[in-house]
Protein backbone atom coordinates (compact mmCIF):
# COMPACT_ATOMS: atom_id res chain seq x y z
CA UNK A 1 0.00 0.00 0.00
CA UNK A 2 1.51 3.06 -1.37
CA UNK A 3 1.10 6.39 1.08
CA UNK A 4 3.06 9.51 1.46
CA UNK A 5 3.72 10.99 4.95
CA UNK A 6 3.00 14.36 4.70
CA UNK A 7 5.80 16.19 7.45
CA UNK A 8 6.83 19.63 5.30
CA UNK A 9 5.20 22.71 4.00
CA UNK A 10 6.23 21.92 0.46
CA UNK A 11 4.44 18.50 0.67
CA UNK A 12 1.68 19.85 2.38
CA UNK A 13 0.39 22.60 -0.52
CA UNK A 14 1.25 19.82 -2.89
CA UNK A 15 -1.06 17.44 -1.29
CA UNK A 16 -3.67 20.40 -0.94
CA UNK A 17 -3.43 20.63 -4.38
CA UNK A 18 -4.62 17.90 -4.97
CA UNK A 19 -7.15 17.36 -2.80
CA UNK A 20 -8.45 20.35 -4.44
CA UNK A 21 -9.69 18.69 -7.82
CA UNK A 22 -11.22 15.53 -5.92
CA UNK A 23 -14.39 14.92 -6.41
CA UNK A 24 -14.52 12.34 -3.57
CA UNK A 25 -12.15 12.31 -0.69
CA UNK A 26 -11.94 9.35 2.08
CA UNK A 27 -10.79 10.94 5.52
CA UNK A 28 -10.04 9.49 8.90
CA UNK A 29 -8.37 10.65 11.89
CA UNK A 30 -6.37 9.33 14.75
CA UNK A 31 -6.70 11.02 18.21
CA UNK A 32 -5.96 10.76 22.00
CA UNK A 33 -8.54 11.61 24.49
CA UNK A 34 -7.52 9.68 27.58
CA UNK A 35 -7.12 12.46 29.95
CA UNK A 36 -8.21 15.75 28.14
CA UNK A 37 -11.65 17.10 27.56
CA UNK A 38 -11.07 17.94 23.68
CA UNK A 39 -10.07 15.12 21.24
CA UNK A 40 -6.57 15.75 20.29
CA UNK A 41 -5.74 15.11 16.71
CA UNK A 42 -2.60 12.90 16.24
CA UNK A 43 -2.99 12.04 12.57
CA UNK A 44 -5.25 13.09 9.30
CA UNK A 45 -5.59 10.99 6.85
CA UNK A 46 -7.29 11.50 3.23
CA UNK A 47 -7.65 9.39 -0.13
CA UNK A 48 -9.10 10.45 -3.19
CA UNK A 49 -8.44 7.19 -4.46
CA UNK A 50 -4.85 7.49 -6.61
CA UNK A 51 -2.96 9.15 -3.56
CA UNK A 52 -2.94 8.84 0.40
CA UNK A 53 -1.47 11.24 2.68
CA UNK A 54 -1.35 11.20 6.26
CA UNK A 55 -0.64 14.64 7.32
CA UNK A 56 1.31 15.31 10.80
CA UNK A 57 -0.72 17.91 12.64
CA UNK A 58 2.08 18.28 15.20
CA UNK A 59 4.79 18.96 12.92
CA UNK A 60 1.93 21.14 10.31
CA UNK A 61 -0.20 23.63 10.64
CA UNK A 62 -3.18 22.56 8.53
CA UNK A 63 -5.68 25.04 9.09
CA UNK A 64 -5.01 25.14 5.37
CA UNK A 65 -7.31 22.14 4.78
CA UNK A 66 -10.40 23.67 6.41
CA UNK A 67 -10.96 25.04 2.62
CA UNK A 68 -11.26 21.34 1.94
CA UNK A 69 -14.13 20.43 4.56
CA UNK A 70 -16.15 23.12 3.57
CA UNK A 71 -15.63 22.70 -0.04
CA UNK A 72 -19.44 22.04 -0.89
CA UNK A 73 -18.04 20.17 -4.17
CA UNK A 74 -16.03 17.69 -2.41
CA UNK A 75 -17.92 14.69 -0.66
CA UNK A 76 -16.43 13.88 2.35
CA UNK A 77 -16.47 10.00 3.03
CA UNK A 78 -16.13 8.73 6.55
CA UNK A 79 -17.32 5.91 8.85
CA UNK A 80 -19.33 5.81 11.71
CA UNK A 81 -18.49 9.89 11.60
CA UNK A 82 -19.43 11.17 14.74
CA UNK A 83 -16.34 11.31 17.00
CA UNK A 84 -14.01 12.48 13.71
CA UNK A 85 -16.54 15.53 13.63
CA UNK A 86 -15.74 16.46 16.84
CA UNK A 87 -12.08 15.98 16.49
CA UNK A 88 -12.79 18.29 12.95
CA UNK A 89 -14.80 21.01 14.80
CA UNK A 90 -11.56 21.32 17.93
CA UNK A 91 -8.62 20.98 15.11
CA UNK A 92 -10.54 23.16 12.27
CA UNK A 93 -12.82 25.22 14.10
CA UNK A 94 -15.29 23.92 10.93
CA UNK A 95 -17.14 20.84 10.15
CA UNK A 96 -17.03 18.99 7.18
CA UNK A 97 -20.33 18.96 4.16
CA UNK A 98 -21.46 17.43 2.32
CA UNK A 99 -20.97 14.23 4.34
CA UNK A 100 -21.12 10.64 2.69
CA UNK A 101 -20.90 8.04 6.01
CA UNK A 102 -20.47 4.46 4.84
CA UNK A 103 -22.01 2.46 8.06
CA UNK A 104 -24.82 4.45 7.35
CA UNK A 105 -24.98 3.57 4.04
CA UNK A 106 -24.71 0.00 5.16
CA UNK A 107 -27.63 0.10 7.09
CA UNK A 108 -29.54 0.42 3.74
CA UNK A 109 -27.76 -2.24 1.94
CA UNK A 110 -28.73 -5.38 3.68
CA UNK A 111 -25.21 -5.13 6.22
CA UNK A 112 -27.14 -4.65 9.09
CA UNK A 113 -27.27 -1.74 12.12
CA UNK A 114 -23.57 -0.17 12.42
CA UNK A 115 -21.48 -2.47 10.87
CA UNK A 116 -17.86 -2.10 11.77
CA UNK A 117 -15.43 -0.95 9.07
CA UNK A 118 -13.18 -4.10 8.83
CA UNK A 119 -17.10 -5.76 8.23
CA UNK A 120 -17.08 -3.83 5.70
CA UNK A 121 -13.71 -4.17 3.98
CA UNK A 122 -13.77 -7.83 4.74
CA UNK A 123 -17.52 -8.08 3.31
CA UNK A 124 -16.80 -5.46 -0.21
CA UNK A 125 -12.95 -6.60 -0.39
CA UNK A 126 -12.42 -9.39 0.79
CA UNK A 127 -9.82 -8.35 3.04
CA UNK A 128 -9.12 -8.79 7.09
CA UNK A 129 -7.06 -5.86 8.27
CA UNK A 130 -6.29 -5.55 12.14
CA UNK A 131 -6.99 -3.30 14.22
CA UNK A 132 -4.48 -3.32 16.78
CA UNK A 133 -3.21 0.27 16.88
CA UNK A 134 -6.02 1.77 17.47
CA UNK A 135 -5.27 2.30 20.80
CA UNK A 136 -1.61 3.43 20.34
CA UNK A 137 -0.32 6.49 21.12
CA UNK A 138 -0.74 8.73 18.25
CA UNK A 139 0.40 11.54 19.59
CA UNK A 140 3.84 10.43 20.39
CA UNK A 141 6.82 10.61 17.81
CA UNK A 142 8.16 9.26 15.82
CA UNK A 143 5.40 7.15 14.60
CA UNK A 144 6.27 3.78 13.66
CA UNK A 145 5.90 2.38 10.19
CA UNK A 146 3.04 0.09 11.80
CA UNK A 147 0.93 2.50 12.43
CA UNK A 148 1.67 4.81 9.69
CA UNK A 149 0.27 1.25 7.92
CA UNK A 150 -2.58 0.94 9.88
CA UNK A 151 -3.43 4.51 9.46
CA UNK A 152 -3.31 4.66 5.52
CA UNK A 153 -5.75 1.37 5.21
CA UNK A 154 -8.16 3.35 7.28
CA UNK A 155 -8.76 5.47 4.29
CA UNK A 156 -7.41 3.52 1.01
CA UNK A 157 -9.83 0.76 1.62
CA UNK A 158 -12.88 3.24 2.45
CA UNK A 159 -12.58 4.89 -0.69
CA UNK A 160 -12.93 1.22 -2.49
CA UNK A 161 -15.62 0.66 0.25
CA UNK A 162 -17.51 3.78 -1.02
CA UNK A 163 -17.12 3.16 -4.74
CA UNK A 164 -19.13 -0.21 -4.36
CA UNK A 165 -21.50 1.22 -2.48
CA UNK A 166 -22.56 4.09 -4.85
CA UNK A 167 -22.53 1.10 -7.28
CA UNK A 168 -25.24 -0.89 -4.79
CA UNK A 169 -27.05 2.29 -4.78
CA UNK A 170 -27.77 2.63 -8.51
CA UNK A 171 -29.40 -0.83 -8.15
CA UNK A 172 -31.70 -0.25 -5.99
CA UNK A 173 -34.53 2.60 -5.05
CA UNK A 174 -32.77 3.89 -1.88
CA UNK A 175 -30.55 6.37 -3.44
CA UNK A 176 -32.66 9.03 -2.17
CA UNK A 177 -33.22 6.97 1.11
CA UNK A 178 -29.56 7.24 2.01
CA UNK A 179 -28.97 10.66 0.72
CA UNK A 180 -31.58 11.85 2.89
CA UNK A 181 -30.35 10.55 5.70
CA UNK A 182 -27.17 11.99 5.00
CA UNK A 183 -28.19 15.05 5.08
CA UNK A 184 -29.54 15.10 8.26
CA UNK A 185 -26.42 13.38 9.89
CA UNK A 186 -26.33 14.93 13.61
CA UNK A 187 -23.95 17.84 14.00
CA UNK A 188 -24.80 18.42 18.29
CA UNK A 189 -21.42 18.06 18.43
CA UNK A 190 -21.05 17.94 22.80
CA UNK A 191 -18.01 19.88 23.03
CA UNK A 192 -19.88 23.00 21.84
CA UNK A 193 -23.47 22.68 23.20
CA UNK A 194 -23.81 26.02 25.23
CA UNK A 195 -22.66 24.88 28.87
CA UNK A 196 -26.06 26.49 29.82
CA UNK A 197 -28.01 23.47 28.68
CA UNK A 198 -25.99 20.82 29.66
CA UNK A 199 -27.89 19.92 32.58
CA UNK A 200 -31.01 18.90 29.93
CA UNK A 201 -28.95 15.90 29.34
CA UNK A 202 -29.34 14.47 32.59
CA UNK A 203 -32.24 12.38 32.89
CA UNK A 204 -35.25 12.56 35.18
CA UNK A 205 -35.38 15.81 35.43
CA UNK A 206 -38.81 16.05 36.80
CA UNK A 207 -37.68 14.41 40.60
CA UNK A 208 -36.51 18.08 40.94
CA UNK A 209 -38.08 21.30 41.93
CA UNK A 210 -38.04 24.54 39.62
CA UNK A 211 -35.55 25.80 42.24
CA UNK A 212 -32.88 22.41 42.09
CA UNK A 213 -33.18 22.99 38.44
CA UNK A 214 -31.97 26.39 38.52
CA UNK A 215 -28.75 24.98 40.83
CA UNK A 216 -28.78 22.23 38.90
CA UNK A 217 -27.82 24.40 35.67
CA UNK A 218 -25.43 26.65 37.48
CA UNK A 219 -23.85 23.60 38.74
CA UNK A 220 -23.85 21.66 35.09
CA UNK A 221 -22.53 24.95 33.53
CA UNK A 222 -19.93 25.60 35.84
CA UNK A 223 -18.58 22.06 35.15
CA UNK A 224 -18.63 22.48 31.77
CA UNK A 225 -17.14 25.49 31.55
CA UNK A 226 -14.21 24.16 34.00
CA UNK A 227 -13.65 21.27 31.91
CA UNK A 228 -13.19 23.24 29.03
CA UNK A 229 -11.03 25.62 29.94
CA UNK A 230 -8.80 23.04 31.84
CA UNK A 231 -9.24 20.78 28.95
CA UNK A 232 -9.72 17.74 31.48
CA UNK A 233 -12.83 15.31 31.47
CA UNK A 234 -15.75 16.45 32.76
CA UNK A 235 -15.89 13.67 35.42
CA UNK A 236 -11.81 14.63 36.50
CA UNK A 237 -13.61 18.25 37.60
CA UNK A 238 -16.30 16.51 39.73
CA UNK A 239 -18.31 13.55 38.76
CA UNK A 240 -21.86 13.78 37.53
CA UNK A 241 -23.60 11.90 40.72
CA UNK A 242 -21.99 14.18 43.23
CA UNK A 243 -22.94 17.48 41.56
CA UNK A 244 -26.48 16.23 41.78
CA UNK A 245 -25.90 14.88 45.40
CA UNK A 246 -24.95 18.91 46.05
CA UNK A 247 -28.26 19.52 44.44
CA UNK A 248 -30.46 17.26 47.40
CA UNK A 249 -28.04 18.59 50.18
CA UNK A 250 -30.27 20.65 52.65
CA UNK A 251 -26.44 21.81 53.77
CA UNK A 252 -23.46 22.74 51.62
CA UNK A 253 -20.72 23.68 54.06
CA UNK A 254 -17.81 21.80 53.96
CA UNK A 255 -19.56 18.67 55.81
CA UNK A 256 -22.30 18.82 53.18
CA UNK A 257 -20.25 18.91 50.40
CA UNK A 258 -18.38 15.53 51.93
CA UNK A 259 -21.67 13.96 52.12
CA UNK A 260 -22.77 14.69 48.78
CA UNK A 261 -19.20 12.24 48.01
CA UNK A 262 -16.88 15.36 47.56
CA UNK A 263 -13.45 14.42 48.24
CA UNK A 264 -11.92 16.68 50.49
CA UNK A 265 -9.20 17.44 48.24
CA UNK A 266 -12.11 19.23 45.87
CA UNK A 267 -13.76 20.62 48.95
CA UNK A 268 -10.94 22.59 49.43
CA UNK A 269 -10.13 23.79 46.03
CA UNK A 270 -13.84 24.22 44.44
CA UNK A 271 -15.46 24.80 47.80
CA UNK A 272 -16.07 28.56 47.71
CA UNK A 273 -17.11 28.41 43.89
CA UNK A 274 -19.84 25.79 44.75
CA UNK A 275 -20.98 27.57 47.97
CA UNK A 276 -21.29 30.91 45.52
CA UNK A 277 -23.51 28.97 42.92
CA UNK A 278 -25.34 27.32 45.54
CA UNK A 279 -26.12 31.28 47.44
CA UNK A 280 -26.62 32.71 43.54
CA UNK A 281 -29.42 29.81 43.19
CA UNK A 282 -30.73 30.65 45.95
CA UNK A 283 -31.07 34.38 45.33
CA UNK A 284 -33.38 34.00 42.09
CA UNK A 285 -36.67 35.39 42.28
CA UNK A 286 -39.50 32.67 40.89
CA UNK A 287 -39.74 34.48 37.72
CA UNK A 288 -36.42 33.73 36.94
CA UNK A 289 -36.23 29.86 37.42
CA UNK A 290 -36.31 27.18 34.79
CA UNK A 291 -39.65 26.25 33.81
CA UNK A 292 -40.86 23.00 35.92
CA UNK A 293 -40.48 19.48 34.07
CA UNK A 294 -43.28 17.30 34.31
CA UNK A 295 -43.55 13.77 34.87
CA UNK A 296 -44.12 11.88 32.13
CA UNK A 297 -47.53 9.69 33.41
CA UNK A 298 -48.20 8.17 30.25
CA UNK A 299 -48.00 4.77 30.62
CA UNK A 300 -46.67 2.94 27.29
CA UNK A 301 -48.84 -0.51 26.42
CA UNK A 302 -45.55 -2.55 25.75
CA UNK A 303 -47.62 -5.59 24.26
CA UNK A 304 -48.64 -2.03 21.49
CA UNK A 305 -45.08 -1.47 21.31
CA UNK A 306 -43.81 -4.88 20.93
CA UNK A 307 -46.17 -6.05 17.97
CA UNK A 308 -45.45 -2.25 16.13
CA UNK A 309 -42.24 -3.16 16.20
CA UNK A 310 -43.07 -6.61 14.93
CA UNK A 311 -44.52 -4.62 11.95
CA UNK A 312 -41.39 -2.56 11.50
CA UNK A 313 -39.30 -6.01 11.42
CA UNK A 314 -41.06 -7.23 8.52
CA UNK A 315 -41.54 -3.91 6.84
CA UNK A 316 -37.79 -3.97 7.13
CA UNK A 317 -37.21 -7.22 6.02
CA UNK A 318 -39.29 -6.86 2.73
CA UNK A 319 -36.85 -3.38 1.96
CA UNK A 320 -33.78 -5.15 3.15
CA UNK A 321 -32.88 -2.58 5.54
CA UNK A 322 -31.96 -2.53 9.28
CA UNK A 323 -35.21 -2.50 11.50
CA UNK A 324 -32.93 0.35 13.93
CA UNK A 325 -32.29 2.27 10.57
CA UNK A 326 -36.07 2.14 9.63
CA UNK A 327 -37.99 2.84 13.09
CA UNK A 328 -36.51 3.04 16.96
CA UNK A 329 -38.63 1.80 19.82
CA UNK A 330 -38.53 5.93 20.92
CA UNK A 331 -40.18 6.74 17.36
CA UNK A 332 -43.25 3.98 18.50
CA UNK A 333 -43.07 5.40 21.99
CA UNK A 334 -43.94 8.96 20.30
CA UNK A 335 -45.98 7.79 18.06
CA UNK A 336 -48.53 6.34 20.88
CA UNK A 337 -48.10 9.36 23.40
CA UNK A 338 -49.18 11.82 19.93
CA UNK A 339 -52.86 10.28 20.89
CA UNK A 340 -53.03 11.93 24.50
CA UNK A 341 -52.00 14.85 22.99
CA UNK A 342 -54.07 15.57 19.66
CA UNK A 343 -57.19 13.30 19.75
CA UNK A 344 -55.61 10.83 17.45
CA UNK A 345 -51.86 9.21 16.68
CA UNK A 346 -49.63 11.19 14.51
CA UNK A 347 -45.94 10.38 13.08
CA UNK A 348 -43.11 11.76 15.20
CA UNK A 349 -40.58 13.77 12.67
CA UNK A 350 -38.60 10.76 12.70
CA UNK A 351 -41.46 8.72 10.82
CA UNK A 352 -42.12 11.64 8.04
CA UNK A 353 -39.80 11.42 4.76
CA UNK A 354 -39.80 8.43 3.13
CA UNK A 355 -40.19 6.18 6.13
CA UNK A 356 -43.60 7.27 6.61
CA UNK A 357 -44.18 5.35 3.02
CA UNK A 358 -42.17 2.57 4.03
CA UNK A 359 -43.65 1.62 7.44
CA UNK A 360 -45.10 5.10 8.68
CA UNK A 361 -48.59 4.06 7.10
CA UNK A 362 -49.08 0.91 8.06
CA UNK A 363 -48.23 1.56 11.93
CA UNK A 364 -51.25 4.22 11.56
CA UNK A 365 -53.18 1.46 9.69
CA UNK A 366 -52.98 -0.84 12.49
CA UNK A 367 -53.33 2.25 15.01
CA UNK A 368 -56.53 3.32 13.82
CA UNK A 369 -58.11 -0.04 12.47
CA UNK A 370 -58.46 1.91 8.61
CA UNK A 371 -57.38 -1.33 6.67
CA UNK A 372 -55.81 -4.76 6.97
CA UNK A 373 -52.43 -5.48 6.42
CA UNK A 374 -50.80 -8.91 6.29
CA UNK A 375 -47.38 -10.03 7.62
CA UNK A 376 -46.15 -13.21 7.89
CA UNK A 377 -47.13 -13.37 11.60
CA UNK A 378 -49.69 -10.66 11.60
CA UNK A 379 -52.89 -9.45 10.18
CA UNK A 380 -53.65 -5.94 11.36
CA UNK A 381 -57.62 -5.32 11.91
CA UNK A 382 -59.89 -3.56 10.13
CA UNK A 383 -62.15 -0.92 11.61
CA UNK A 384 -61.67 -1.35 15.02
CA UNK A 385 -59.32 0.11 17.85
CA UNK A 386 -56.51 -1.79 18.88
Amino acid sequence: MEYQYVTDEIGLYKAINICRNADVLALDTEFMRTKTYYPELGLLQVSDGEHCFLFDPLILDLNIFSEILLNKNITKVLHSCSEDLEVFQHAFGVLPRPIYDTQIASSFLGLGFSVSYQALVEHYLSLRIEKDQTRSNWLARPLSKRQLDYAAQDVVYLYEVYNIQQSAMIETHKADWIMSDLEKISFDIPTITPAENYYLKIGNLSRFSRRQLSLLKLLFAWRERKARTKNRPRNRIIEQKILVNIVKEKSIDDEGLLRAGLPNSQVKKYGSELRYLVAFSESLDENELPPEILRDNFKIDNKKVRTLQEIVEDRAKEQGIASELLCKKKSLEALLRSKEVSGKHQLPESLLGWREGVVGKYLLAFLEGEETVSYTHLTLPTNREV
